[in-house]
């Protein structure tokens, strides 16, 4: 990271420090916001609020790292997935529809297949650059990645949101694309990130742009797959309350 460019160094900065902000700002929305959703759901707006604490407090350790120009630690970001990334998944699962006997089941799989992907992630990201090993650790989190994607859109919860009409289900089918969306960046980032990488190699990336490109992408990712999804979960659940009877106190 210390040999980044001026230019480059003024964008990583400047993105961290708008994520600590989206990311506080969404923490204190969702918390303020649960009485706006039935009990029933109110579980997935409270994960929402924890997404964004998680990641918020991360970020800000990422940012004084970076600010600093401390030996830099990816760990932090991981830690950050670790939590957050499960809790993702659950909270669709909250709003999907699923049928309570099946969705702690669902949530479970998928929360584990979420743990897996991520563990095997950080290894390939702090592998040697363009290393075998860094590709075989991509290609076994991508394994899990899929059956992540696989689910929501063929497996049990796809199933689930299929059954879903109206404006409830057309809002549950764009959750679905703008979780495909933003998490593919990261795998992208990954990739771009290792200029030894054959993507990085294909667009003639330096070692200053590839850190950049990492380190922007996954900010902007972590931006919209956190406050964003969790504005998109919160307007399901109010939705769905509102289809139920439910009026706010």
């Amino acid at each position: 990271m210390e040999t980044l460019v001026t230019s480059n160094y003024q964008l990583v900065y400047n993105s961290f420090s708008f994520a600590v902000a989206a990311l506080g700002i969404g923490f204190v929305y969702f918390l303020v916001s649960r009485n706006r959703v039935s009990p029933a759901y109110r579980s997935a707006v409270t994960m929402s609020a924890m997404i964004c604490g998680i990641a918020a407090y991360h970020y800000w350790q990422m940012f004084n790292m970076f600010a600093d120009d401390k030996p830099w630690n990816e760990g932090y970001r991981y830690a950050d997935w670790l939590l957050t990334v499960p809790l993702l998944v659950a909270e669709l699962v909250v709003v999907s529809g699923v049928a309570k006997e099946k969705a702690k089941g669902i949530t479970t799989k998928l929360a584990v297949a979420a743990l897996l992907m991520i563990a095997f992630g950080y290894p390939g990201e702090t592998a040697e650059a363009g290393s075998s090993q860094s590709m075989i650790y991509f290609v076994i989190s991508m394994l899990f990645f899929v059956y992540i994607l696989w689910n929501l859109f063929a497996g049990e919860v796809g199933q689930a949101l299929k059954g879903q009409s109206g404006d409830i289900g057309k809002k549950l089918n764009n959750l679905r694309y703008v979780l495909l969306v933003t998490w593919a960046v990261y795998p992208i980032a990954y990739l771009l990130g290792d200029p030894e990488s054959f993507l990085a190699k294909a667009i003639g990336l330096e070692v200053d742009q590839s850190q950049t490109y990492i380190q922007v992408g996954y900010t902007i990712a972590d931006i919209l797959s956190k406050p964003g999804y969790g504005v998109l979960i919160l307007g399901i659940a109010i939705a769905r309350s509102n289809a139920e009877g439910y009026r706010e106190a």
